[in-house]
């Protein structure tokens, strides 16, 4: 009765002030530069509310962005594979959960394509610890991030393409329906002389029903020991990123934490030193991911991992010992050499 009690005080206490956290992906950002809102990302109609429902047309674009109207009026921006892209949010991604990039060649103009293709995961930012006191989701720092950055694969092949920013709100979604999913496609032609076969792909909507382990999950009480994103992995080189790329400072790559790196010099990164923002406040808090703030043993049974075709590339078991919590997945020589690099800045 007590367990069932602090979830849904937790839970009451996360939704107040949701309403005041929606957001929208507003504007382009392409090597460095804000476009303007609007110009080349699909306008919402639905002002800043989220997509509830998986199965409608509104998973694609948003509200609104198969809209005739909104699709004629929205740019097309010319890029190069490899450039540096992403998003400025109007706000920020001011909910925990993931953060994806999806894209889509159009088989014409992107201004006129609906999305109704093939469609393959390019970036995934989750999260930068799974603490003792919750998840420490690398896109809520300090509230919520306002923009970030990826590179465009090198491999991608010369088209137009809508590229789907999506960040899925995972207060409230312990029970069926209650993920929140934040959509803003923009509008891209890629040059260069990629020739990759980019997979796994999906299809929206389809990718999602709605039960995946990464969308109905109760992020509060009893705490998770591991997250999978859900839908495929990223392509080309299947991994996740645990620390935002911002625009105007230097990439430390897309793949932290995994094998591989997807661009940027990660010897060279300018991130700002900020403290995760946990998902559970009741708890000590655990601040930044190498903190030696002692908190409270928390003894669970570790989540069984999602099927092979989902982004797994990165999924840890929480550590039960006294001392902070820390991942332990074959990413750890990577996140060692940040921690090193963050505990410098202290001195």
């Amino acid at each position: 009765m007590r367990s069932n009690t602090f979830s849904a005080l937790v839970a009451a206490v996360a939704m107040v002030p949701s309403v005041f956290a929606h957001y929208n992906f507003e504007s382009l950002i392409v090597n460095g530069q804000e476009t303007e809102a609007y110009q080349y990302v699909r306008q919402t109609t639905n002002a800043n509310s989220p997509i509830t429902d998986v199965t409608s047309n509104d998973i694609i674009c948003n509200a609104g962005g198969l809209d005739a109207t909104i699709m004629a009026k929205t740019e097309t921006y010319t890029v190069a594979a490899g450039d540096e892209v992403g998003f400025k949010i109007n706000s920020n991604l001011g909910h925990p959960g993931p953060l994806a990039v999806y894209m889509s060649k159009a088989s014409g103009t992107a201004q006129e394509y609906k999305g109704d293709g093939d469609w393959f995961k390019v970036y995934e930012l989750t999260y930068s610890a799974l603490a003792a006191d919750g998840i420490q989701w690398a896109s809520f720092v300090n509230g919520g991030i306002s923009n970030f950055t990826f590179t465009l694969p090198t491999d991608l092949p010369a088209g137009e393409y809508l590229m789907r920013g999506e960040h899925i709100g995972l207060h409230g979604a312990g029970d069926f329906g209650g993920a929140q999913f934040y959509i803003g496609c923009a509008q891209l032609k890629v040059t260069g002389s990629g020739a990759g076969s980019p997979s796994p792909t999906v299809k929206f909507p389809g990718a999602y029903d709605g039960n995946e382990p990464g969308i109905k999950i109760g992020i509060y009480w009893p705490v998770p020991t591991s997250y999978t994103a859900p839908g495929p992995v990223t392509w080309p080189n299947s991994c996740e990123d645990h620390t935002a790329n911002y625009v105007g400072q230097t990439s430390d790559g897309d793949c932290t934490g995994g094998e591989s790196s997807g661009g940027g010099d990660s010897s060279a990164s300018s991130a700002p030193v900020s403290t995760p923002t946990s998902t559970v406040a009741s708890q000590p808090a655990v601040t930044g991911i190498a903190s030696t703030t002692p908190v409270a043993s928390v003894t669970t049974t570790p989540v069984a991992s999602a099927d092979a075709t989902s982004s797994a590339a990165a999924v840890v078991t929480l550590s039960t010992s006294t001392s902070a919590a820390k991942p332990t997945s074959t990413a750890s020589p990577c996140l060692k050499r940040r921690k090193a690099r963050r505990s410098l800045k202290h001195f």
